[in-house]
């Protein structure tokens, strides 16, 4: 239970964190610049993180893209992190992108997860949708995004 909970902390801190600091950079400086800098910070703690679990750093290991997962992984975390603070750039408002960003990855999530990963939708998922949408929909059309 710990564990659990423990992590959705830490996934929960750290994107209020993301996403302050998102709309602190979109006020200038390079764009890419600040990307770089932020993924050396996220390298270092990643190199910290693996020596911790594993007592090794193996290079090859690191730099190997034996499987696609982890090149995918690459370019959505490049995806987001580009996509939310050019969204920011635009004048989005940090009280409304974020449910409107999440919100309409569930709802795509609910149908990708039945489909790929053969789960099931509940009826609790098809009101969520539901929910989500309309709530995504009131945010935009309110002008709130």
């Amino acid at each position: 239970m710990l564990a659990l909970y423990g992590s959705m902390a830490i996934a929960i801190a750290s994107t209020i964190i993301y996403h302050i600091a998102q709309k602190s950079l979109a006020g200038g400086g390079s764009v890419f610049g600040s990307l770089a800098s932020a993924y050396g910070v996220a390298m270092v703690f990643s190199l910290i993180g693996l020596f911790l679990q594993s007592g090794r750093i193996e290079i090859g290991e690191i730099v190997s893209l034996k499987n696609w997962p982890v090149f995918l992984l690459g370019l959505a975390v490049f995806g987001i992190e580009i996509g939310v603070l050019l969204t920011y750039k635009a004048g989005a408002n940090v009280n409304s992108l974020p449910i409107i960003v999440n919100g309409a990855v569930m709802a795509c999530l609910i149908p990708l997860g039945a489909l790929i990963y053969s789960e099931t939708i509940s009826v609790t998922s098809v009101i969520g949708i539901l929910l989500i949408g309309s709530g995504v929909w009131l945010l935009c059309s309110s002008g709130h995004a």
